[in-house]
């Protein structure tokens, strides 16, 4: 497999993680993930694509500038202009050390 990134350089992963959970306020749910190997910044989100939303049946009202994750008959509402407004000032940087060794194809 090979990704091409918004800035147009191409990476080679090291591997997949399948079935790793994701969690969103009271919701986990299975996701899979690629693993490249890189600098971690801080600045630059996990971008959860349209297979998460998906998954997390995801409603996005830009009207109402409300996002709405559902799991069965339960709904969590995020305001998104709000959490635009006011960034976290924390950072967070997650990370999962993944000990294989990396090889080309």
């Amino acid at each position: 497999m090979t990704l091409q990134l918004a800035d147009r350089s191409i990476k080679h992963p090291c591997g997949i993680i399948e079935d790793g959970l994701v969690k969103v306020d009271k919701f986990t749910f299975l996701m899979d993930f690629v693993i490249l190997d890189m600098e971690e910044d801080t600045k630059v989100p996990l971008i959860l694509g349209r297979p998460f939303m998906k998954t997390a049946k995801v409603i996005i009202d830009v009207d109402d500038g409300h996002l709405r994750v559902r799991l069965h008959d339960e709904t969590v509402t995020f305001n998104v202009v709000e959490a635009m407004e006011h960034p976290g000032d924390k950072s967070s940087c997650f990370r999962v050390k993944f000990w294989m060794k990396c090889w080309e194809q």
